[in-house]
Order: structure tokens, then sequence, then C-alpha cells
């Protein structure tokens, strides 16, 4: 089931793939709070996004209808603070995988560098947080597959605006707390990819690039240490 963000302060809900191509809603969202960025998600029933101006996640119950929890992510960057590289208050990205939900984003006392935290959707209390060496402001896009963090990296052409491409280079596996430099060739038909986000229900990456949401299916395979990549 698809789910827009309407405005910053609401959420629309589609019932099928044909009902969002034909902008037929099945229903819309108040929420108690506008929204920073566009890394909310759903899960579980219930929208967690990063209140606007602040380093705050909320959880908003799409059954009651009403604010369920709000929790602060210590040290968060904030409000285009550390952003992703196209901007848009990307700095606190939420995510979704196999193993639960994510916070994807950037302290001062990591440099500006990507932090990420696993978060208990039901208490919202931090259950665990990595490090990382990744710069969140050179990084386009990034997602969370089975505990570990794929980082999108924009490959533009010197003194050029646009990015002719799009590249996996950097991954964080949080169960071994290890991280490796890879090359994946990442597609960008549309030249601007606003979020990019995991669907462990279907396993398909869904990413929404300059007014178009496109859906990859993924094939993993081992990585291949001798080249750096892996098949994806």
């Amino acid at each position: 089931m698809p789910w827009t963000p309407y405005r910053t302060d609401t959420l629309t809900e589609y019932s099928s793939k044909d009902d969002f191509i034909a902008g037929r809603p099945t229903t819309t969202y108040k929420l108690p709070h506008r929204v920073d960025g566009t890394g909310f998600v759903v899960y579980d029933g219930a929208l967690f996004f990063n209140k606007e101006r602040t380093r705050n996640i909320v959880k908003f119950d799409l059954r009651t209808r009403i604010k369920s929890g709000e929790a602060i992510i210590a040290n968060a960057n904030y409000h285009d603070t550390s952003p992703y590289r196209w901007g848009g208050k990307s700095d606190i990205d939420l995510a979704v995988d196999e193993n639960g939900l994510w916070v994807i984003y950037a302290t001062e006392q990591n440099n500006g560098k990507i932090v990420i935290s696993q978060l208990n959707p039901y208490t919202l209390r931090i259950e665990g947080t990595w490090d990382t060496a990744y710069d969140k402001r050179s990084a386009s896009n990034a997602f969370m597959i089975c505990g570990i963090l794929y980082v999108v990296k924009s490959v533009y052409e010197d003194d050029d605006n646009e990015a002719t491409g799009n590249k996996i280079d950097y991954i964080y596996n949080t169960d071994q707390s290890k991280d490796s430099l890879v090359d994946v060739p990442f597609p960008n038909s549309y030249q601007y990819i606003a979020a990019v986000d995991y669907n462990p229900r279907d396993n398909l990456l869904y990413v929404w690039n300059n007014y178009h949401v496109v859906k990859y299916s993924l094939d993993f395979g081992p990585l291949d240490s001798r080249s750096g990549k892996f098949d994806f």
C-alpha cells in the first residue's frame, strides 16, 4: 500500500498502485507536527517521522490517528545541518528492514559522519548505535537491509551540477561493526533522487526520483574481495 507526504503535515494513503498512479487517495491523515525531510517510514501500523526543526522522532498511530510517542535522538544534527548532498532537510533518515526500525543521521561528535541507531518501535528507545566513517553530506542517500547500511553516492562530472550517475560505494555491517568500500552502479534515470527505501515485505527497493517512483528488485551475491564489488 503506497504512502506519500501530501504536505509536510499530511500523510496520504492509497489502497493500490493503480490508485496511486491515478491520484485516487483512500484517506489522508492530519499529522500533529510538520515533517522535516523525506525519511519518514510506516512500520507496524504507525508512521515514524522527524519533527520539523528538531532532532525528535515522532510516532503517529494510523489506527487511532493520534500521536503515540516522541523521542530525542541525542546529538543528532538536524534541519539542514547534515543533510544528504541534495539537501531537503534530510538530516535524519528513518529506515526499516528485516531487523526492525533504524535511524540514519550524523553528529558533531562523529565529525559529521553517518551514525546508525536501531530504534525500538514500541518504546522509541535506542537499542544500539554505530559510528561510521562516511561523511553524510557526501552521500546522496542511504538505506538498510538485514542490518547493513548501504550508502549511495552521486557521481558528478567536473563543473556540472547534475549527477551523471550514482553508485553504492560504502557499506556498514552492524552485526560485525565493520565497514567496506564497494563499487556498485545504482540507477539514476531522472537525475534527482530524494528518497531510497527498502521494503522487507516484498524485498524491493523504492526510489523517489524527480517526481517518479521507481522500484527495483534486488539480487544479492557474495562480496568479491578481489574487485571490491558484489552483485546487487
